[in-house]
């Protein structure tokens, strides 16, 4: 989702327009979204994303018309119990900070700041986004918001209330987490918000048929960047599949010539025929990717499986294919299959995560 609230950003920044950047800055107890997670507001009250729903995005929703009126940025603390909490999604109550930042297309810094981050995260090039969360201060403060790159820390020597923390920048930006940071800064005690800048989870779909069509929807929803690869142009085609980040006609043995796999990819195979899953299978676990599943019966499985034994394959690749795929929740419509297919992706993604994670999802 993040890369995708950014380029939402880029693109009403654009076009001249403001928008607002709700994130969560601080996270305890119970919450349902974690720290980082962000929600972007129009200026006609329509939004993109989500920050957990109920009260806390109603009063996000409210104050920002504040903001954009008075052009300053706002903190919203909530600390919630009892009755207040059977408002939200906040099941045993906590805490929860938010901070609705201005960003205007009149700041050419926040334009330039969010292109070269989508930049980053195509070159799947690691960065920090630094922001300086003042409750009052006015959204036209260029310095506000920095991005730090470890090979360009030169240029941040003249942020003053960077200063203070940048000992510690290179240690979170290998943490790969949000953090909230409390600095000194000329006698006054500043929070600083630090957001590590992603490579999005990429998601490639062999075969564009019935099933291909949810599995498309649902991953997209879970914020996965989807690629859909078909041999029939009439089948792969942005008519078919308009959410899709790309759409590829071309036939299965030349698809993967121009593509190689990291820990951020997951591959399924839904293609119309054995031959194909086969095909494909075949090349993906020469560059294996985070996740591989392939659709079908055991039989047609244990078929492929022998094959590629015999073809050379170790036992442990062939092993790492989840098939059939999917959870086992007894799906059977295309629909179904979808879901336990991205239920799956989900659990799969999420294996890491420190326990205090998972217990904020």
């Amino acid at each position: 989702m993040m890369l995708d609230i950014f380029n939402e950003i880029v693109q009403e920044l654009t076009q001249g327009r403001e928008v607002i950047l709700a994130t969560i800055v601080h996270q305890k107890g119970s919450a349902p979204r974690s720290l980082g997670t962000q929600f972007l507001v129009r200026p006609d009250g329509s939004f993109f994303g989500s920050i957990g729903g109920g009260r806390l995005e109603a009063d996000v929703l409210a104050e920002a018309s504040k903001v954009f009126s008075d052009k300053k940025n706002r903190i919203l603390y909530f600390r919630l119990k009892g009755e207040e909490v059977a408002e939200t999604e906040m099941i045993c109550g906590g805490e929860v900070d938010i901070y609705l930042e201005l960003l205007s297309s009149r700041n050419p810094r926040h334009l330039e700041i969010f292109r070269k981050i989508l930049s980053l995260q195509q070159q799947d090039r690691p960065g920090l986004l630094a922001t300086l969360l003042e409750d009052g201060i006015s959204s036209g403060l260029s310095e506000a918001k920095v991005l730090y790159q470890p090979e360009e820390e030169r240029d941040l020597e003249a942020v003053s209330w960077l200063a203070p923390v940048m000992e510690r920048l290179p240690q979170i930006l290998e943490s790969n987490q949000a953090a909230l940071l409390t600095a000194l800064i000329q006698g006054d005690k500043k929070k600083i918000f630090l957001e590590s800048i992603k490579t999005p989870f990429n998601l490639y779909i062999f075969g564009a048929g019935h099933v291909s069509l949810y599995l498309c929807t649902l991953s997209k929803m879970v914020g996965f960047q989807v690629t859909v690869f078909d041999d029939r142009p009439e089948f792969a085609s942005s008519l078919r599949f308009p959410e899709a980040d790309e759409v590829v006609a071309q036939p299965f043995d030349q698809i993967l010539k121009d593509y190689t796999f990291g820990p951020n990819d997951f591959i399924v195979i839904v293609t119309r025929g054995h031959l194909h899953d086969h095909q494909i299978l075949r090349e993906v676990l020469k560059k294996p990717p985070r996740y591989i599943g392939m659709i079908g019966s055991r039989h047609k499985r244990d078929v492929i499986f022998k094959a590629l034994k015999e073809e050379g394959f170790s036992e442990d690749q062939i092993q790492s294919v989840h098939a059939p795929i999917g959870l086992d929740i007894n799906a059977e419509t295309p629909e179904e299959i979808a879901v336990s297919i991205v239920a799956e992706l989900i659990q799969i993604r999420g294996q890491g995560k420190t326990k205090k994670e998972k217990s904020r999802l």
